[in-house]
């Protein structure tokens, strides 16, 4: 699969595009604060975050001690997307030259996002204006990473294998993601894992835009 000629590119959003810690954090600090608790700091939320907006709310709820059931977890989620809703790219921006990177890429490109779907379709035309994704998509009818589906539907609009998808990704999700999809998988190391974290993985790394570039256009 190494040496397939790489046809199309999907990315994460978070940690890979654009910078979002402060607006999550934000946001999740919304139904934290609204029960007393002690707000999440920035690495706090670098930490939690990769498997969608629920998942933060429930590891916050937890590491302040704090026991939820499902209803509440429901509604605190529910505060955190009203909140996010209103204020989607209030302090997020994308990584240096991400922009002038995609408008050079000649190939069908796309977003895969654990953020909720509603939430995505906000962003990205506000923060990338001008840019034309093919495909983009967040978490939504309860599918998220590292499940395969979205990847299989992308291949299947565009009349590709799996194994001609490249998923550029900052975490283990989505490295689990493309691995579950039989995609190609690259990791941007300025995301929101540390380079050592990733390392185990064994698969192209990329720490400036220059390389992931690069690994594209390597076939």
């Amino acid at each position: 699969m190494k040496n397939t000629p790489i046809k199309a590119v999907l990315f994460d959003l978070d940690g890979t595009l654009l910078y979002t810690l402060e607006d999550i954090k934000a946001s999740v600090n919304v139904p934290l604060q609204n029960r007393g608790l002690k707000p999440i700091s920035v690495e706090e939320c670098r930490e939690i975050v990769g498997h969608g907006l629920r998942d933060a709310v429930e590891t916050s709820f937890s590491r302040r001690e704090y026991k939820a059931n499902k209803e509440e977890v429901d509604q605190a989620l529910l505060e955190l997307q009203i909140y996010y809703r209103e204020n989607p790219t209030k302090y997020c921006k994308p990584y240096d030259n991400i922009n002038e990177f995609l408008l050079k890429l000649n190939i069908p490109f796309g977003l895969l996002s654990n953020k909720d779907d509603k939430i995505v379709r906000q962003i990205v035309p506000e923060v990338f204006e001008g840019i034309s994704f093919d495909y983009v998509c967040g978490a939504k009818n309860g599918i998220l990473k590292p499940n395969k589906l979205r990847i299989i539907e992308f291949c299947e609009e565009f009349n590709l294998d799996s194994s001609e998808v490249l998923y550029v990704g900052d975490s283990e999700v989505d490295y689990r993601t493309a691995i579950n999809a039989n995609a190609q998988v690259a990791l941007v190391t300025w995301g929101y894992r540390d380079r050592e974290e990733l390392e185990k993985f064994g698969v192209p790394m990329a720490d400036t835009i220059d390389q992931l570039w690069r690994i594209i256009n390597a076939t």
